[in-house]
């Protein structure tokens, strides 16, 4: 089984609220792993009965943060029997916490397996918490012999290093069609894969950027982050939708431009994770906060997948419609030359007003 399948296959597992088991490098320490937000009471009592301790809860540096809790990196707290399900979310991605815990109970933990479990639960734009417990494997049992005999789906994470590590950015065209849209007729539709991903990747081609006679052409380009709030209901929160369809309306008045259409959706942490950010909103934070408080970073996005869209295109010069300076330099710094940066003045409204100011403020973005 290739690694990108066995991958989605644990991300699989956790969302529908069973148990995956994660080894180090040497398969000497291995952790039984829930992801927090599905937790029950037969999950801690699986984790209990199976290692015969209290499981602990995982959170990340940036809820540590929002906690209180001093540390650059990853944290754990043992949930003894006193924990009930609803204090265990209270304390993955509450707002405020309505209980009592020991902070002198929290341990630092900089460890590659917990580290790994956070990446593998953002991956599946689950919350970056999870509730794990060390197993010991009994001298005449292999990891994986344990693992089969339990019904439990294991994964070694040397073998997600590797992969890493000896990642090349494998990206593939897989379809390509003329889409007529309504800003222009002339675009053509490309479908992608990167790396063996399960997710669909795609961009629109309009006018001629497409024409391979052009020689030194340098094209517009849009990377656009996934919104179905904005981009489909037209959301009043968000400018995103304005900004998709302004970057057509330049592309199309140019005959030309490349918009990449990239599933981030909450800037990467997925629609549930986005509505729930929604809800601290309206508890008074702001969306940078509203994301730090879910645990994770204020802008979980890469832009790896767009880079080698526009490799895969022959495309290494372009003229780049964004108002993130994160975005520029990250595209920079990976080997894209970008001669012009075009900002986008999107009005706001009286309800996106502070999105604004806190994007401008907080996120650094380039707006007026």
């Amino acid at each position: 089984m290739k690694l990108s399948q066995q991958l989605e296959r644990v991300i699989f597992e956790l969302k529908r609220g069973q148990q995956v088991i994660l080894s180090d490098e040497n398969n000497i320490s291995h952790i039984l792993l829930s992801s927090t937000e599905t937790i029950d009471k037969k999950t801690l009592s699986f984790h209990r009965n199976l290692s015969n301790s209290y499981p602990n809860i995982i959170l990340s540096p940036e809820r540590c943060k929002k906690l209180n809790i001093k540390s650059k990196y990853c944290c754990s707290l043992t949930l003894d029997t006193n924990w009930t399900e609803e204090q265990i979310l209270n304390l993955a991605f509450g707002k405020t916490i309505n209980h009592n815990f020991n902070l002198y109970g929290v341990i630092e933990e900089n460890k590659k397996l917990i580290d790994i479990s956070l990446k593998i639960l953002k991956r599946g734009k689950l919350l970056p918490s999870a509730i794990y417990s060390l197993i010991n494997i009994p001298s005449n049992l292999s990891i994986q012999e344990f693992a089969s005999k339990r019904n439990i789906l294991h994964l070694n994470i040397s073998e997600l290093e590797e992969n890493s590590v000896n990642n090349t950015s494998k990206i593939e065209i897989i379809a390509r069609a003329k889409l007529p849209i309504k800003k222009t007729k002339n675009a053509e539709i490309i479908s992608f894969q990167y790396n063996n991903e399960a997710a669909e990747y795609f961009c629109i081609l309009i006018g001629k950027v497409n024409n391979k006679n052009l020689k030194n052409f340098i094209p517009t380009v849009r990377i656009h982050s996934q919104c179905v709030t904005g981009d489909i209901f037209h959301s009043l929160k968000c400018d995103c939708g304005e900004q998709l369809e302004r970057s057509l309306d330049i592309m199309a008045s140019n005959n030309e431009g490349i918009l990449i259409y990239l599933p981030q959706e909450g800037r990467n942490i997925g629609l549930t994770n986005k509505i729930r950010a929604y809800q601290l909103q309206e508890e008074g934070l702001d969306t940078v906060d509203a994301n730090l408080t879910l645990g994770f970073q204020d802008d979980e996005r890469s832009y790896d997948v767009a880079i080698s869209i526009l490799k895969k295109l022959d495309f290494y010069k372009i003229n780049l419609i964004t108002n993130n300076p994160n975005k520029i330099d990250e595209l920079k710094k990976k080997g894209l030359e970008i001669l012009k940066v075009i900002n986008l003045k999107i009005e706001p409204n009286e309800i996106n007003k502070n999105y604004f100011l806190t994007k401008k403020n907080k996120a650094g973005h380039l707006i007026n």
